[in-house]
């Protein structure tokens, strides 16, 4: 039986056409390399996977190919296939991680000085360069101001700002960007379809959300899921139940239930999914990922989303219907939830207490509204896309409610109603309180109109019943003292007048 190769080293691009991803990087190696202004040293930064230690490697291929320096290398001469196998005499990679001290750096500043065996270039590759201790940095730093001609050093990392500065000054630095969601689950779609067998998309967009940006890591857990599945199909569910991550259905669900402000549901769901098994951490991770991706779309309809496009449609619209302002409070929420599920005993404990206060944001709005002097209430209907609710999600019903008496009773009715009318909610009960002072014309026409106000708040699904009642205006303090008899009377002894009123506490 033949040694089973993993796919991220059977598809690791060999030729600048095949780096995904990287569009800037590749051009500026390609026209350096095609107007012959190649610099003698590189820093290669960014994420795990991104392709760093692959692109040197093209690079080295292309600077010794038996046609280059070329920007295309053929692939099949000696040094191309030596080079591509790791067996190359002239282009050495070394761990820097392990080989970190200045014997070691002194040691390959001997080797540079050897003109190569056979290529033009002696090329040193560097992974994890960072990690070098700083005699050792100081040591490297010496050839790389006197470089000889024919050497060219390839510093990959993954944490660029351990470099120091004179380092990075005598270096060409192009970083690396981690791949979009989509780009990573098209190529996974593309090495299915080489490799012959068959995969969701939904699968794929799964996986790509979790390699974080690194095409290696994703193809290494699609190798993990295929071996999962035998000769099945890859699915959604087969990735969740592989990675432990919650499935997009899910999710929505338990986004249903914090959009529409339903804290024993979004408990429910919780607690569902610690008892399958599931990472509640690793859902708290993922809803943070859905609320941002919810954000980000409100704010611009088109903004990519790394779910399959049955989802982005129906999330688009919810992401609307909920608006950004109340979905920045919802994610702001849901940021600082991350301290209370680190400093809970358990992470499951935690995170059933972040999602439950995150489900209550429509109370806090209300009270926010309460101390602004809006009696209007939160909201609680459902997303868009996925349930119908009575009123949008965002809008108070009770403001609803007076644009419909706009509509069925006419727009000044209406308005007396915003002037001069204070309404509440009871239990089953809209109440329209009428402020003394106001019209007598508004409260005979409310008295007149009740009928077509309780079908109304019934139809909005608010009140079984309407009811009016007219307050009488609270007197002023400065009214309360004039109307003293006590008070009457010194003004008539002596004559004076009232200027000024204080209460004492």
């Amino acid at each position: 039986m033949s040694a089973y190769q993993v796919l991220a080293r059977r598809y690791r691009p060999q030729t600048f056409e095949d780096l995904v991803g990287q569009e800037t990087v590749v051009r500026t190696l390609r026209n350096a390399l095609a107007t012959g202004k190649v610099s003698h040293a590189y820093v290669f930064s960014g994420l795990r996977g991104v392709g760093k230690t692959t692109a040197a490697r093209i690079l080295a291929k292309a600077l010794n190919c038996e046609r280059g320096p070329t920007p295309d290398p053929c692939g099949q001469c000696v040094p191309c296939r030596e080079i591509a196998e790791g067996t190359s005499m002239d282009v050495l990679e070394i761990d820097a991680a392990s080989n970190r001290g200045i014997d070691n750096v002194r040691e390959l500043r001997e080797v540079a000085r050897i003109l190569p065996v056979r290529d033009r270039y002696r090329v040193f590759i560097l992974d994890e360069a960072h990690q070098l201790t700083g005699e050792a940095f100081n040591a490297l730093l010496k050839i790389l101001e006197e470089p000889p001609p024919h050497v060219v050093f390839i510093l990959a990392s993954t944490e660029k700002h351990k470099f120091p500065p004179t380092i990075l000054s005598r270096c060409q630095q192009l970083d690396f960007r981690p791949l979009p969601t989509e780009t990573i689950a098209q190529r996974l779609k593309e090495v299915a379809a080489r490799e012959k067998f068959a995969l969701e998309d939904a699968a794929a967009h799964l996986i790509a959300r979790a390699a974080q940006g690194s095409l290696r890591d994703g193809l290494s857990i699609l190798d993990q899921v295929r071996s999962f599945v035998g000769e099945a199909a890859v699915d959604a569910a087969a990735v969740s139940q592989v990675l432990g991550l919650p499935p997009l259905e899910f999710l929505v669900e338990l986004w249903q239930a914090l959009a529409s402000g339903n804290p024993g549901r979004a408990l429910e769901l919780v607690a569902q999914r610690e008892a399958q098994g599931g990472d509640p951490l690793l859902l708290y991770q993922e809803l943070l990922e859905l609320l941002r991706s919810l954000v980000l779309v409100a704010a611009n309809r088109e903004a990519p989303l790394p779910y399959p496009p049955p989802f982005r449609e129906a999330l688009a619209d919810s992401a609307a219907q909920v608006g950004l302002a109340s979905l920045l409070r919802i994610l702001s929420l849901a940021i600082s939830g991350r301290e209370l599920v680190s400093a809970a005993p358990s992470p499951g404990l935690g995170v059933m207490v972040a999602v439950g206060k995150l489900a209550l944001w429509p109370r806090l709005v209300r009270v926010e509204a309460l101390l602004a002097g809006n009696q209007a209430v939160a909201p609680s209907a459902s997303p868009a896309g996925f349930s119908e609710g009575s009123l949008p999600l965002g809008a108070s019903p009770l403001e609803g409610f007076l644009d419909q008496v706009g509509h069925k009773l006419g727009v000044a009715l209406a308005a007396r109603l915003r002037s001069f009318c204070e309404l509440s909610l009871g239990e089953g009960e809209l109440l329209i309180r009428l402020r003394s002072g106001g019209p007598n014309a508004t409260a005979k026409a409310l008295q007149e109109a009740l009928a077509s106000l309780e079908s109304l708040a019934r139809e909005l699904d608010l009140a079984q019943k309407v009811r009016l009642v007219v307050t009488e205006a609270e007197p002023s303090l400065e009214q309360k003292v004039a109307a003293d008899p006590r008070v009457q009377a010194v003004l008539e002894v002596f004559g004076g007048k009232i200027t000024k009123v204080e209460e004492q506490s």
